[in-house]
């Protein structure tokens, strides 16, 4: 038998180079939770680095909903990077609280805020992708899930190796070997109690499911990984079926499809070609119910019915279109605001706050908050809509225009007009929702400007 320590960086380079992952060069944010799973990913990466000339960053990210054991998770991968000389980035937030707010459960927004924050991160530090550790029981276990709660093929494509710039280079290793590799390595890690919960649909079928499936056939997330790989492969031809025959067509608030061709197309295309449309608008979830209602629309539908559906999003026909458009009222631009220093401006739909404070330590440069360098801003700044011709330049990255930011961060249409933009004489200084220039960000432990964007209530 090989030596895990060898064996297992050479599975996960061969997995990752078959997907894409990992080209020579690039810079990999590891999402490090202190857990088994994100050790070894960042273990691995580490030795693959020396090969790939990869430099190799991490992030981690405290939920603060397991009181003192959330603590001892940060201060043990602080001190392991420590130790291996990676830069961390730390983030903090309050899942409880964020998910009582907005009526969500813990793990949605738990996930969700995360997620926020290793692309806000990725964006700080000019990482090309950030590499999470699933594996391939992770794998199975949520293709179980999702058919007890009752999916279509998406849902059983499982887990993605690749979405945008997440990768999951050890999606092909099981838990097991994963182990093996620890021990072998002499690599330490964290066991989170809440993963013995059984509150928790997952960890029940890690408990009493996945044994039973083992027992059937030892080798079971192995060969469930196979056939993920042809059932996604099988997905990516649907969708590219559905991408050429029904391009959306831009419309003032929205995009649309032509009803006489959505008709026409076999269902599983059509039921893409609307997918696709949404997902250009931000909206990636949709139920069963509502993609039927949709498709009905196109095929008899009356010429000016329509169909409300959840985020505010209203789909009508109109002759032989159908139109996908938020149904509130987009926000109007506002009038240019001259910011002379510190204060609170009203931006209309925005409001701005400008403090004088020294940039933290753990500091993230995000969509709606910056730290800037006084000395770097011409004042007094001006806060104003976006203009023909404004580029920006974010850090690690090469500067464009902002349409074509917009448009690449899947910005939604409708509030790219009312999202404020910060210029001094020299240009841009920061755009809301994408972040500042990268010449005028303060490093951490310099006096700064910090600047919040706030939105307010509209309807």
């Amino acid at each position: 038998m090989k030596n895990p320590i060898d064996a297992f960086p050479a599975r996960v380079l061969a997995f990752a180079d078959g997907h894409g992952m990992l080209p020579a060069g690039s810079t990999l944010l590891c999402a490090l939770s202190g857990g088994g799973d994100s050790m070894a990913l960042l273990t691995c990466l580490l030795t693959l680095a020396k090969d790939r000339d990869l430099t190799v960053l991490a992030a981690h990210y405290n939920h603060q909903l397991r009181g003192e054991e959330s603590q001892r998770d940060e201060a043990f991968v602080t001190r392991w990077c420590e130790t291996q000389a990676v830069p961390l980035t730390v983030g903090r937030g309050d899942v409880a609280a964020r998910a009582a707010q907005q009526g969500k459960g813990i793990e949605e927004t738990a996930r969700a805020m995360r997620y926020a924050f290793l692309k806000e991160t990725a964006r700080t530090v000019g990482a090309d992708c950030i590499a999470t550790a699933h594996n391939a029981d992770d794998n199975a276990e949520t293709l179980l899930l999702h058919l007890v709660r009752g999916t279509g093929l998406d849902g059983l494509a499982g887990i993605p190796p690749k979405r945008g710039p997440v990768i999951r280079p050890l999606l092909a290793q099981t838990r097991r070997e994963i182990e093996d590799y620890l021990a072998a390595a002499g690599v330490p890690f964290l066991e989170d109690s809440s993963n013995a919960d059984p509150a928790y649909a997952r960890n029940r079928i890690r408990r009493d499911v996945m044994p039973v499936l083992r027992e059937l056939n030892p080798n079971f997330s192995h060969r469930l990984a196979a056939n993920l790989q042809h059932i996604r492969e099988d997905r990516a031809f649907l969708e590219e079926l559905a991408r050429a025959a029904q391009a959306p067509r831009d419309e003032d608030l929205g995009l649309s499809l032509s009803a006489r061709e959505l008709a026409h197309l076999p269902r599983p295309v059509a039921v893409r070609a609307v997918k696709q449309t949404l997902a250009r608008l931000g909206r990636h979830q949709i139920s069963a119910v509502h993609l039927d209602k949709i498709l009905a629309l196109a095929e008899n539908g009356p010429p000016s019915g329509q169909i409300a559906l959840p985020q505010g999003l209203l789909v009508r026909r109109a002759y032989d279109r159908v139109l996908f458009t938020p149904e509130r009222s987009p926000a109007a631009p506002f009038p240019p605001v001259t910011i002379p220093g510190e204060g609170t401006y009203d931006l209309g739909p925005w409001r701005m706050e400008v403090r004088r404070a020294d940039c933290p330590a753990d500091a993230v440069q995000g969509p709606f908050q910056w730290f800037l360098r006084p000395e770097a801003l011409d004042f007094p700044l001006t806060a104003r809509p976006r203009a023909t011709g404004d580029r920006l330049r974010l850090p690690g990255r090469a500067g464009k225009t902002l349409k074509k930011w917009y448009i690449d961060e899947k910005i939604p249409r409708q509030d790219r007009d009312s999202l404020p933009v910060l210029t001094d004489s020299h240009g841009l200084a920061a755009a809301a929702g994408l972040g500042p220039e990268e010449t005028r960000i303060a490093a951490p432990g310099e006096p700064a400007l910090h600047i919040t964007l706030t939105e307010t209530e509209r309807t």
